[in-house]
């Protein structure tokens, strides 16, 4: 019987980890989960403090496949930025030249670039730049705004719902056009990437375009659902005080919403996008 086939995932406790970890072992993969801080999660095999970890290094060397799902989007310290979206890929990179992986998956996010000034977009462009680099094939999806299922939502889905009476925040005017993908798509198409597909930069968004209002009365099943926008020069200001909203994020929900849908991509890997529109209206008729 061949041996089965070892996947190590870095931040394996975050939401995507929890989706794919079961459809990898029901698939016959070993895993191996590489997470900060001690947490019960489904891997075969858990390494904590994973960065600072020979062991952790030892498990990326080993494994057949490496899924890098690492990565903050809203801090106020640049430091955040590099440790989470740049460190972590230098880690992954050093090992996967190193060792035998035949290939790292990656999600980064569309407009990703070293050239940018939007300090998430400027350092998920610099660990593209490392693990194409990295003497290894390298499958680097860019996802947009992830959404998830009305029956389970996440915190990106639940921030867009009224709380104590009052109106949804959206910075900026609303408008802003948007591709939203679905996680379980992303998952599918994450475990369809260790099979198959050629190695190269996808963009990976959902099919159905919308702006961020129309996003939001979809997720709340209500088009008269009351938004609060805030104009994009206060925006700006706020992140500079408010705990939880930082600069760089806001400049992502001002221009850096928009994505494009590339019907190639799911067809390289095999894989059919699911109706965002048609899974939230499905809940409003339960």
């Amino acid at each position: 019987m061949e041996q089965s086939k070892t996947v190590v995932i870095t931040s394996a406790n975050c939401v995507t980890a929890g989706l794919l970890i079961p459809k990898l072992k029901a698939a016959g993969y070993y895993t191996v989960g590489l997470i900060r801080k001690q947490q019960q999660i489904e891997t075969d095999k858990v390494i904590i403090d994973w960065m600072n970890s020979d062991e952790a290094k030892r498990a990326l060397e080993d494994a057949d496949y490496i899924v890098h799902l690492s990565g903050e989007i809203n801090s106020k310290e640049e430091a955040i930025y590099i440790q989470s979206n740049l460190t972590t890929t230098q880690i992954v990179a050093a090992a996967a030249r190193k060792g035998k992986a035949k290939r790292v998956i990656f999600l980064s996010y569309p407009g990703a670039d070293v050239k940018q000034k939007n300090l998430y977009l400027k350092y998920k462009g610099e660990a593209e730049k490392l693990l194409t680099n990295a003497g290894k094939e390298a499958v680097i999806f860019r996802c947009p705004v992830i959404i998830d299922s009305p029956e389970k939502p996440s915190r990106i889905d639940t921030l867009f719902k009224p709380k104590n009476g009052k109106g949804v925040p959206v910075i900026g005017t609303g408008k802003q056009p948007m591709h939203p993908v679905y996680r379980g798509d992303v998952v599918n198409i994450i475990l369809a990437a260790l099979a198959r597909g050629k190695a190269g930069i996808y963009d990976l968004s959902g099919h159905e375009g919308m702006t961020t209002d129309e996003f939001i009365q979809l997720v709340n099943q209500n088009p008269k659902v009351r938004i609060d926008h805030t104009p994009a020069w206060l925006s700006k200001i706020l992140a500079r005080f408010i705990k939880g909203l930082s600069p760089t994020f806001v400049d992502i929900l001002l221009n850096h919403t928009d994505s494009v849908y590339d019907t190639d991509t799911y067809g390289e890997f095999g894989t059919t996008p699911v109706s965002i529109v048609g899974l939230w209206s499905k809940q409003s008729m339960i």
